[in-house]
């Protein structure tokens, strides 16, 4: 009975063991995913990355995001996006396209 609660303990040590690493690399994940965020923001978080869930970081994070003020605007031009085009009457004729001339 003593071998084998020792041999069941070593193997919930392994366990438990593998359980934390697991956690502690979606915890990671996470915190990387924060990619708009300086390290030292994300500073608290890393330094408790063990103590706090995989919520509580999300939700630190997320709260100094909202406190920066992030912008998760991309600044990319969507492509339903209308073509606009402006000729001043200074512009010189030659730089305008001839596509423009037609119309």
């Amino acid at each position: 009975m003593v071998e084998k609660q020792a041999q069941l303990e070593q193997e919930l040590a392994s366990l438990t063991q593998f359980k934390t690493e697991a956690e502690r690399e979606k915890k990671q994940e996470m915190i990387n995913s924060f990619y708009m965020l300086s390290d030292d923001d994300k500073k608290d978080v890393i330094a408790n990355i063990d103590t706090y869930s995989l919520d509580d970081i999300e939700a630190k994070l997320s709260i100094i995001c909202v406190r920066n003020k992030v912008s998760f605007d991309t600044n990319e031009k969507k492509e339903n996006d209308p073509l606009t085009y402006n000729i001043n009457n200074d512009v010189n004729e030659d730089s305008i396209p001839a596509w423009i001339k037609a119309v």
